[in-house]
C-alpha cells in the first residue's frame, strides 16, 4: 500500500517538477521583452506576489487561525507563487497572457530565495522551540530542485528546439497537466480522510483568503491605472497559489514526524478547491469588462 511518506517524498515533488517544466517550455524571451516594455505592471505584479500576498496571509491567520501548525501551513501556501494554472486562467479571462507568463516566471525564480527564508522565519514565529531542525541551505536546494530547475530546463529546451516546442506545445502542456492532475488526484485519494477533515476545518478560511487576494490584486492594479487585461492578470496572479509546491515545502518542514504532515494540509485543501474558487471569478472578470478579450488580443 502506498504510504503518505511515499506521496510526500516522491510523488508530489515529481508532480510539481512536471508542471514547472511545462511552465518553462511555455516561456519565450519575447514575453519578457513585451512585459519589460511595461515595467510598472511587471514590478507591481511581482510586488503583489512576493510582498503583498505573504503579508496578507500572515495577518489573516493571525486573526482567524488559532492552530499554529495550520497557520504556518497557510502562510507557506501564500509564499508559493502560482504556476502554469494562473497562466491558463489568465488566458480564459482574456487577460494579458505575456504579462502573466513573465510574472509567474520571475516570481517563481525569486521564490527560490524568499520561500525557504520566509518559511523558516514563519516556522520560528508560529512554532517557537518546536521548529523542525532543517537548515536554510537544505530547504533552498530542495525548492530549487522542484521549482527553479525545471523552469530553467524548460526554457533551455525551448531555446534549443523552438520550432519543435512550438509545434507540440499544446500536446506537451496537456500531457504535463494530465500527469499533474493524475498524481495530485491519486494523492487526494490516499489522504482522503485528512482531506475531508481539513476541508471542514479550514476550507472556508482558504476560500475567504483567496477571494480577498483576488480582490486586492484587482484593486491595486486599478489604483495604479493599469489596463483592463492587466488588472485581470494582476488579480489572478495575486489570488492563485501553487498548492503542489506548498504541499512539498510543508512536508519538508514537518520533517520525519509520523502521519500526514499537518503543515501541508492547507495546500492539499487549497489544491482541491482552487478551480472551484477561481473559475467563477475568472468568468466574472471576462463578463464584467466586455472589451477585455478584444483589448487583450489587440496587444
Amino acid at each position: 500500500m502506498v504510504t503518505s511518506e511515499t506521496i510526500i517524498d516522491f510523488v508530489v515533488p515529481v508532480a510539481v517538477f512536471v508542471m514547472m517544466l511545462a511552465l518553462g517550455l511555455g516561456l519565450k524571451f519575447s514575453d519578457f521583452r513585451s512585459a519589460l516594455r511595461r515595467p510598472k505592471s511587471l514590478f507591481l505584479g511581482v510586488a503583489c506576489q512576493i510582498v503583498l500576498v505573504p503579508l496578507v496571509g500572515f495577518l489573516f491567520v493571525s486573526v482567524l487561525q488559532v492552530d499554529p501548525n495550520l497557520a504556518l501551513g497557510i502562510v507557506i501556501l501564500t509564499l508559493c507563487p502560482g504556476a502554469a494554472m494562473s497562466n491558463l486562467l489568465t488566458r480564459i479571462a482574456g487577460g494579458d497572457v505575456a504579462l502573466s507568463v513573465s510574472l509567474t516566471a520571475v516570481s517563481n525564480l525569486l521564490s527560490a530565495a524568499t520561500l525557504p527564508a520566509l518559511s523558516l522565519l514563519a516556522a520560528s514565529h508560529f512554532l517557537g522551540t518546536t521548529t523542525p531542525g532543517i537548515e536554510f541551505g537544505s530547504l533552498a536546494l530542495r525548492v530549487v530542485a522542484v521549482a527553479t530547475v525545471p523552469v530553467l530546463l524548460g526554457m533551455l529546451i525551448r531555446h534549443l528546439a523552438p520550432h519543435l516546442v512550438d509545434q507540440h506545445e499544446p500536446v506537451i502542456f496537456r500531457a504535463c497537466f494530465a500527469v499533474f492532475i493524475a498524481i495530485i488526484g491519486w494523492s487526494f485519494v490516499e489522504v482522503l480522510e485528512t482531506l475531508q477533515s481539513g476541508l471542514i476545518l479550514i476550507g472556508w478560511q482558504l476560500a475567504l483568503l483567496t477571494f480577498v487576494l483576488l480582490a486586492l490584486g484587482f484593486a491595486v492594479a486599478q489604483a495604479f491605472g493599469l489596463s483592463a487585461p492587466q488588472r485581470a492578470t494582476i488579480a489572478i496572479e495575486t489570488g492563485v497559489q501553487n498548492g503542489g509546491l506548498g504541499l512539498a515545502v510543508g512536508a519538508l518542514l514537518w520533517g520525519d514526524a509520523a502521519g500526514f504532515p499537518i503543515l501541508a494540509t492547507p495546500s492539499v485543501i487549497y489544491a482541491a478547491l482552487t478551480y472551484i474558487m477561481t473559475f467563477p471569478v475568472v468568468i466574472l472578470l471576462s463578463r464584467a469588462f466586455p472589451g477585455l478579450r478584444t483589448t487583450a488580443k489587440g496587444k
